[in-house]
């Protein structure tokens, strides 16, 4: 499950910030065209999370997770061989789309067998894979463009996106076995939802989050290159994020087993505020301080969202639920991409945007201190 959650995240979606600044030196003509390209792969997302959410009750999440794993592999082969910006947002689309097919099963998958009180420590461990594939893109892109000569290289990185998922489907499909799950009726369930405490709450500040991680990593690749610095610099920050998310999810996740979620959550919200304050001084340390900051919180508050949900709730239920819940999530990924990349073509510039970024994580962080503090807690 761990390397599903690679291919779900770290290919998938947070490869494309890695290699944005040189896709827009080649293809694209304005940010509002990099933010385009952002939410065309969350339009899928969104779209994706309605489609599995409604078979889900029907469908063993082995069946689902394998399917997107599938689109997953089309997408990267749509983007290495992209020739503008209509093929970039196919490409992008089918990333989309198998993420959420990935992702919408995989958690369910992977807990299924944990005790209540390590669910957040095996979260954490799947957000943490993730953070290895960013690590290896990053690193793996370094060390073809210096052996090409070329640091302007993205293609051959969605090549070996896609021959890793190639060996992933091979291992789930023919090496993974799953008990199966008990049917349960409906899709996306707002009525399940509802029965996770403070279901509002955290329905909010999961959407203000979506607005900070659908915008922070794309622009702050595309924010350094204002800044001056090198292709090859902006590429190890990207690493370190990876290196950041491996630390921290897996260590934030275990403890947020013993002291709960609620303080967890608040805490990597805030820390996301400090990293989009940082990421406007250009220069180091404060860039890496910055990404690393951003890379282990931004990798542990989803899977630390989705343990409480499963806290709550079990099996099918927890998918059904949690398509609800990321219905109002991707409503944000899909607004701020475009948003963002809309004003930072204007004067205000993306010093505007970052600021804005630490406007919202400030409000998230206070909206998660109004969760309860552990399971059984007063509604």
């Amino acid at each position: 499950m761990g390397a599903s959650a690679v291919v779900s995240h770290a290919l998938a979606r947070s490869t494309f910030p890695i290699l944005l600044p040189a896709i827009e030196s080649e293809l694209l003509s304005s940010r509002q065209q990099s933010g385009i390209l952002g939410s065309a792969n969350f339009v899928a997302y969104l779209l994706g999370v309605a489609l599995v959410t409604l078979i889900s009750g029907r469908v063993e999440p082995i069946r689902l997770l394998i399917g997107g794993l599938a689109a997953a592999i089309a997408g990267f082969a749509v983007l290495a061989t992209a020739g503008g910006l209509a093929t970039l947002a196919a490409g992008q689309a089918l990333t989309g789309l198998g993420s959420a097919g990935i992702w919408m099963s995989a958690p369910a998958i992977a807990t299924g067998a944990a005790a209540p009180n390590r669910r957040g420590m095996v979260m954490g461990f799947m957000s943490s894979s993730m953070g290895l594939g960013i690590l290896a893109a990053g690193q793996g892109t370094n060390l073809v463009r210096a052996v090409a000569g070329d640091d302007q290289l993205w293609r051959p990185t969605w090549v070996a996106a896609g021959v890793f998922t190639g060996l992933v489907v091979a291992i789930v499909a023919f090496v993974v076995r799953v008990p199966a799950t008990d049917p349960v009726t409906g899709g996306i369930s707002i009525s399940r939802l509802r029965t996770v405490p403070r279901w509002i709450v955290l329905s909010v500040g999961y959407w203000l989050f979506g607005l900070v991680s659908s915008s922070f990593p794309g622009f702050f690749g595309l924010l350094l290159k204002d800044q001056g610095f090198s292709p090859g610099h902006i590429t190890n920050l990207f690493s370190l994020l990876g290196l950041a998310a491996v630390i921290g999810a897996i260590n934030l996740g275990r403890i947020s087993d013993r002291i709960g979620r609620r303080p967890v959550l608040t805490a990597t919200m805030a820390a996301m505020g400090v990293s989009a304050a940082l990421a406007l001084v250009g220069r180091e340390p404060y860039a890496a301080i910055a990404i690393m900051v951003f890379g282990a919180a931004s990798f542990t508050f989803p899977v630390m969202v989705l343990s409480y949900v499963r806290d709550h709730l079990e099996d099918r239920a927890f998918t059904n639920a949690l398509g609800a819940l990321t219905i109002v999530y991707g409503s944000a990924l899909i607004l701020a991409p475009t948003a963002a990349g809309t004003v930072a073509d204007t004067a205000l510039g993306l010093e505007a945007v970052f600021v804005g970024l630490a406007a919202i994580c400030a409000a998230a962080a206070v909206t998660m201190w109004l969760l309860p503090a552990r399971p059984g807690a007063e509604r």
